[in-house]
């Protein structure tokens, strides 16, 4: 049976959405350019300018560890939503989740002021990130809500420490799950602490050049994955608790 996406939920577990984009630069000093000439171009929606702990690491460090390529190192913000730009990578991050509609317009928005810096070489690959954490205390067994099956040693595993990361590709896109029962993670800007049952889904596509002129389907694709991903790991029950509408 095909799986039935509801169109909105009036009880989202979603806590976090962020967007990715990776790329190489044309020149090496990109990253020093680019808030500039991107808020010049979007302090309409992004009012605030703030440079990142990162900005104070010398570049040649940054290229050259790969966990620190694609940390950004300045933000364009404005209440929930923000801009995060590095030497290699812009990422539109939200905290209150507007719908797709409005989402995919902040990130034509965001591409197409990229694209007119001409300060991007070579695009690399795009992503959705989707945080989402169902509430719940310690006591309450958090695993039984999604629809998985784990037998450790003839028994369910304890929720204490577990940890589960799940790398599957399909068609073009590779997501990454991560669950992790009895969470707490903290939201910005204002540092909300939320617990319960975590539910992290990464949608990774690779893509070149064409993505300038594909974008829109690209995206369209790319947050179709990622939604059905997450709605299969749901129990039906667990989905009516998100008060859907079909």
């Amino acid at each position: 049976m095909d799986l039935v996406l509801p169109k909105i939920l009036g009880n989202s577990p979603l806590r976090e959405t962020i967007f990715e984009l990776r790329f190489g630069p044309t020149i090496a000093t990109a990253g020093d350019l680019l808030p500039g000439i991107l808020y010049s171009k979007l302090q309409k929606d992004y009012s605030e300018v703030v440079a990142l702990p990162m900005a104070s690491v010398p570049r040649p460090i940054r290229d050259n560890n790969q966990n620190l390529r694609y940390q950004p190192s300045h933000r364009l913000s404005s209440g929930p939503h923000s801009i995060q730009i590095g030497d290699h990578s812009v990422l539109l991050q939200t905290t209150e989740y507007p719908g797709w509609g409005d989402f995919k317009s902040r990130i034509e928005s965001l591409i197409a002021a990229l694209n007119q810096t001409q300060l991007v070489k070579q695009i690399e690959r795009f992503s959705f990130k989707y945080i989402n954490l169902i509430a719940g205390s310690s006591s309450e067994q958090q695993l039984p809500l999604l629809n998985i099956k784990i037998d450790l040693i003839g028994r369910a595993p304890s929720e204490k420490g577990f940890l589960l990361r799940e790398e599957h590709s399909e068609g073009m896109f590779t997501t990454i799950i991560q669950i992790s029962p009895n969470a707490s993670v903290k939201i910005p800007p204002a540092n909300t602490e939320f617990s319960g049952l975590m539910i992290d889904v990464d949608t990774i596509r690779i893509v070149g050049n064409e993505f300038w002129t594909c974008h829109a389907s690209l995206l369209d694709e790319g947050h179709l994955a990622a939604k059905t991903k997450f709605f299969s790991l749901m129990t039906s029950p667990t989905i009516q608790s998100f008060q859907p509408t079909w």
